[in-house]
């Protein structure tokens, strides 16, 4: 939405026992694999925001409506809704007795029929504010029975209050004016204020049959847009029935009705993957015809949209049915209703507009976020398109550089609030300004961070696969996890914290980098800072990306950088490249002059600074703790001409040892020489490390020295693994000097407790080695014991 500021049916079966029993939809997807990413389903896992419903999955809905918007109470116009909505559905759990459905209190429901039994009462059918309890009056004992239920009602919808808008009066503002229409706009929770639903992002209908009846006077008076493909209409005295039908699944907030005089027009427009889409224009009467023109030429440009729009993201994902806009909505510039968006007459004319809705047919409605919490997968993108919409049809006039400029400029200034919504409990909550504009503009610049992160190829993939679940169906539910999972397997790495930053927290950063050229056609790059705004900013340090702009007579470049920790830093763009500590090096075909920061396509801001001297020679020393082993890092740039790398140990900082010679990593593929080694028998207590190496003046140079504490074992830790998870052999570390020259044995079980291998010795060093080439890929425990008792067991994994 855009705020102002071979289809196989379903078919009904009737028995004397079950009137009104529901043949599986073959396109139906079980509940629990409704999610993008089965393993990364939402958080807020609950059955809509009202909790109806939790019992049931809801594969059909046949819908019959009466809308007439000239009615009349006295010489008043009134809106009215009066229908009856078919409930298909399936049990997903045991003894399904009463089932719960979302529905105004100010709409009344005539009666519920349910295998040929018709309720009218209680306790058939108990309220609860907005809650409808409809008891069987028996028990569907069984998961996976199909069943249905048909609820008719009637009623005035209620008026606007605020942003909540439902179902809604409108008279024309175009050149004739005094035409009245209904129209309905459901987003966030108003779809239960004009029809009975299981209001649920993660309960998608599967598939619906929508009939409605309007007044005919024998001129073609109102016609009606909704949801799906027109299969059917006729004239019956007075009144034409309309017959829809959608075979692609649907959350309830999104399917809609409008009643209006219109003008239609038709298209057909042809994908380059050869795939044809049928298009409708639905526009409304009154305009004179230049006027209606413009508007018909200006939709006509975004079927170009639609072209690239596919060709980025994958085919227009409802395209066995229509694409289209209809002109008839109040209360915002659009809204993305599944198969035709509508458009407020103020909008008709407005290319980022129309691109925002027609972006939300793959972001919004193909896939849906799961919760309000998540809204900023569908907006965030949905503003994000009218960048890409100029960079691809530049016949729309968008200007993608000033388009992306402004969004960043409210983005940036939206310091307190984050993208995804911590407060969504009504629609004047979620759409406060703050709320969203941080949704929009801000999930848009997380959008743009993303792309310069990735570059476009990869930026387009992970688009593609996130659309697109396991089996290549998609049209389900997603949260922020799943978006990131999906940019995580096609960069390789973690984006854990960048998402947790620009997402989930709040704030914003700005970098200092230094840089020089220490070789011809090489830039060497360091940050110096990083500053949080607000200073209170939860966030230790921003995961950032950003661009610099590299310039030289003739040369004029720019490059993306990757800095998810103060000391890390990598050259990004079409993949991530290695991560290089301190100082990145990247290799240039000419030598800059100029290094500036380029912030146009980032939340992040910053400055450069070109300094005399660098650290050109020793660019990082580091020791972590891996488990029970101490893992030395060590590196030296590419210019650095030395001896060998003497990695020296100490218990107290003052007397030094010579602990090992460091190995050089012949498969490091950065700008640098990287040196390594493991210390597999630490001392108890501090352990103090430093490098030594002589340069090539003569002397020895000495790195910063690396505390690590490594705790005295206690009695039962006498053994622990080195290395885990493990291929051909695992390593044991011997904690307990006592344990010197004892007999042991060494038994290995696997996961059931069946003993797989045993193997008897005698502890002569502090590292023992067990073959396990032989082992299955699986979990298994190693139990070590000596003459007298078992002295451990411990865990590993062989892959």
């Amino acid at each position: 939405m855009l705020k102002a500021y071979t289809i196989i049916f379903l078919v009904f079966l009737s028995f004397s026992s079950l009137a009104q029993a529901v043949v599986d939809n073959p396109y139906h997807k079980k509940p629990n694999t409704k999610f993008l990413n089965d393993e990364n389903s939402p958080s807020e896992n609950f059955t809509g925001f009202s909790g109806t419903g939790d019992n049931i999955d809801v594969i059909f809905h046949r819908v019959f409506w009466r809308i007439n918007p000239d009615s009349l109470s006295g010489a008043t116009s009134v809106k009215y809704i009066r229908g009856n909505v078919v409930f298909g559905f399936k049990t997903i759990v045991n003894n399904v007795s009463a089932i719960t459905f979302d529905l105004r209190s100010v709409l009344v429901i005539d009666s519920i029929t349910f295998r040929g039994t018709k309720y009218s009462t209680t306790p058939a059918i108990t309220r609860s504010g907005n809650i409808v309890t409809f008891n069987l009056g028996t028990t569907i004992a069984s998961v996976g029975s199909i069943d249905s239920f048909r609820v008719y009602y009637k009623g005035t919808p209620p008026q606007p209050a605020g942003f909540a808008q439902g179902y809604q009066l409108d008279t024309t503002t175009v050149a004739l004016g005094s035409q009245r229409y209904i129209n309905t706009l459901s987003e966030s929770y108003e779809d239960r204020d004009w029809w009975p639903c299981k209001a649920d992002m993660q309960d998608k209908i599967d598939s619906m049959d929508i009939t409605v009846s309007v007044p005919w006077t024998g001129a073609d008076t109102f016609w009606v847009a909704t949801n799906g493909v027109l299969i059917d209409s006729a004239i019956n005295a007075g009144n034409r029935t309309f017959k829809f039908k959608t075979r692609y699944p649907i959350p309830s907030y999104l399917v809609s009705v409008c009643v209006a005089r219109f003008n239609r027009f038709y298209r057909n427009v042809t994908l380059t993957s050869g795939n044809t889409v049928p298009v409708t224009y639905n526009i409304l009467r009154g305009r004179s015809a230049a006027a209606q023109n413009t508007v018909v030429s200006n939709w006509d440009i975004h079927n170009q949209t639609l072209i690239k729009f596919s060709e980025k993201l994958g085919d227009y994902p409802f395209r066995r049915e229509k694409h289209g806009f209809y002109e008839g909505l109040e209360g915002a510039s659009g809204m993305e209703h599944q198969t035709f968006s509508a458009i407020a007459t103020g909008s008709v004319n407005s290319h980022a507009t129309l691109a925002h809705e027609l972006m939300h047919q793959w972001f919004g409605d193909k896939v849906t976020f799961a919760t309000w919490a998540d809204l900023w997968l569908a907006e965030g993108m949905g503003m994000y398109s009218s960048v890409l919409a100029g960079e691809l049809v530049p016949a729309t006039g968008l200007n993608p550089v000033t388009n992306l400029a402004s969004i960043r400029s409210t983005a940036k200034a939206l310091t307190t609030k984050p993208v995804r919504l911590t407060s969504f409990s009504n629609s004047n909550v979620i759409w406060t300004t703050a709320n969203d504009q941080a949704v929009y503009q801000k999930g848009a610049m997380v959008h743009s961070m993303l792309r310069l992160l990735s570059g476009d190829s990869l930026y387009f993939q992970a688009l593609r696969n996130y659309l697109d679940s396991a089996n290549g169906s998609g049209y389900k539910s997603a949260n922020t996890d799943s978006l990131r999972v999906n940019f995580e397997r096609v960069l390789g790495r973690s984006l854990t914290d960048f998402f947790d930053d620009w997402v989930i927290k709040t704030g914003s950063s700005s970098t200092v980098v230094n840089w020089n050229t220490p070789t011809t056609n090489v830039l060497a790059l360091q940050i110096a800072s990083q500053t949080k705004y607000p200073l209170s900013s939860p966030v230790t340090h921003y995961s950032n990306v950003f661009g610099l702009r590299l310039q030289a007579p003739g040369f004029d470049t720019t490059i993306a950088i990757f800095n998810p920790a103060l000391d890390s830093l990598a050259l990004v763009g079409n993949s991530i490249g290695s991560m290089a500590y301190n100082t990145l090096y990247i290799p240039l075909s000419f030598t800059p002059t100029t290094v500036t920061f380029d912030s146009t396509k980032t939340l992040t801001g910053g400055s450069t600074f070109k300094l005399t001297t660098l650290d050109l020679n020793t660019l990082d020393f580091n020791v972590r703790k891996n488990g029970l082993v101490n893992d030395a890092v060590f590196i030296l740039d590419n210019n650095s001409i030395n001896s060998n790398i003497i990695l020296e140990r100490s218990g107290n900082a003052l007397n030094f040892i010579e602990l090992a010679t460091m190995q050089l990593n012949v498969n490091n593929s950065k700008n640098n020489k990287e040196y390594y080694y493991r210390d597999v028998t630490p001392l108890n207590g501090d352990n103090y490390y430093r490098v030594k190496y002589k340069h090539v003046d003569g002397n020895y140079k000495y790195s910063n020295i690396i505390k690590i504490n490594s705790p005295a074992s206690t009695a039962k830790d006498y053994f622990g693994v080195v290395n885990n998870p493990v291929k051909e052999v695992l390593q044991l570390k011997v904690a307990q000097t006592t344990l010197q020259n004892q007999k042991i044995s060494l038994s290995v079980v696997d996961a059931t407790g069946k003993l797989v291998s045993k193997l008897n010795t005698v502890i002569n060093s502090q590292l023992l080695q067990v073959d396990v080439k032989k082992l299955s890929k699986g979990s298994y425990i190693i139990k070590i014991e000596n003459e007298n008792q078992l002295l451990q067991s411990l865990k590993f994994v062989v892959l």
